[in-house]
């Protein structure tokens, strides 16, 4: 998810939020990022990883795919 204005930036945990109550949240990997957020902020509101740009999520996404289908193979 991406936050280009504060304003938004709560609207992020409720869909995490929402996710868990859904029973759905560990079927998804959630990334965050935009202007106005941080690790920290990422991290408070459940998120696997922020990424300050959208490179780095594509990076990042990479990463969590290679450790999902590792564990995939080794289950």
């Amino acid at each position: 998810m991406s936050a280009l204005l504060t304003t938004t930036m709560p609207y992020m945990k409720v869909v995490i939020d929402t996710m868990v109550e859904k029973g759905i949240r560990d079927d998804y990997i959630v990334l965050v990022g935009g202007a106005p957020l941080n690790e920290a902020f990422s991290q408070s509101i459940g998120a696997d990883a922020y990424c300050r740009d959208a490179a780095v999520a594509v990076d990042t996404a990479k990463i969590f795919m290679s450790k999902k289908m590792n564990v995939a193979k080794v289950s």
